[in-house]
């Protein structure tokens, strides 16, 4: 279900109500035993947005605030000794995944900027799981645990890969030579803060995916109905965790630079 109302020719207000759903599925086995399916993730998503021009148009925003409601939601606990394998689960309460997102666009003549944000915050309901890492040798139940050194009380913690902060920003000019080719330079800057790649957010074992800010810059050459462009990306070579699987971590691409060559037909 959605509202929209067109406010004037540069003001639109949208409110919407939307269910969804993503599939079960089987677990595959490792070692003894057969492990349980996973049931379908049922999600309620509540979603406010503003949308508005400025300047005849040369400026354009977007503000939008979201809740999302899931119920069985799927997560993921890994198998520390095979790396290839994960273990769905459930989780038996409602979790949330929340928070506000911005973006702009601005063109004045031939230069133009863009920029975006966005403010999460996710959190698992009740919910019990064994840490792989751990020793275990008591049962865990997902509803009822009971809390002990390998069954972690989940309650509240943030879904992984969901960082709390983003923000990026792209700024170019077009420069215009004698010859009708143009020449455009564009710098890129992205932040992403940190987050978790585990439910257990055990710091201590690596669980914690640190900060990163990422520039990409590229040179387009346009000749004809030809495009030439030069690219670079993480300039400056930044280091960090990408992902983490079972202990197994991957980084994030290095810096990067090539050559790209488009036609128009």
């Amino acid at each position: 279900m959605s509202l929209n109302w067109t406010v004037d020719d540069h003001n639109f207000l949208y409110g919407f109500v939307a269910t969804g759903f993503r599939p079960g599925g089987l677990n595959i086995s490792v070692g003894l035993g057969l492990p349980d399916p996973f049931d379908e993730e049922l999600v309620t998503s509540y979603e406010l947005g503003w949308k508005s021009g400025w300047f005849d148009g040369q400026l354009r925003t977007q503000l939008s605030a979201f809740y999302n409601d899931y119920e069985n939601f799927q997560v993921i606990i890994g198998y520390p000794t095979f790396p290839t394998f994960g273990f769905e689960l459930n989780t038996p309460n409602p979790s949330t995944i929340y928070g506000v997102e911005a973006q702009a666009e601005a063109i004045f003549g031939d230069f133009s900027l863009d920029a975006g944000m966005a403010i999460m915050e996710s959190e698992i309901g009740r919910f019990y799981a064994t840490d792989p890492r751990s020793a275990s040798f008591t049962p865990c139940n997902p509803e009822t645990g009971p809390v002990s050194a390998s069954c972690i009380d989940l309650t509240g913690h943030e879904q992984t890969y969901a960082p709390e902060f983003t923000f990026n920003v792209g700024a170019q000019y077009t420069f215009h030579l004698p010859s009708g080719d143009t020449l455009t330079p564009r710098l890129n800057y992205g932040h992403v803060s940190e987050q978790w790649a585990t439910l257990f957010q055990n710091e201590a074992r690596g669980d914690r995916v640190e900060e990163r800010n990422i520039v990409n810059a590229q040179l387009a050459w346009t000749h004809g109905p030809f495009v030439t462009t030069l690219w670079a990306t993480n300039l400056t070579d930044q280091h960090y965790m990408g992902a983490l699987n079972s202990g197994l971590r991957f980084a994030g691409p290095p810096r990067q630079f090539g050559v790209r060559v488009f036609r128009a037909f």
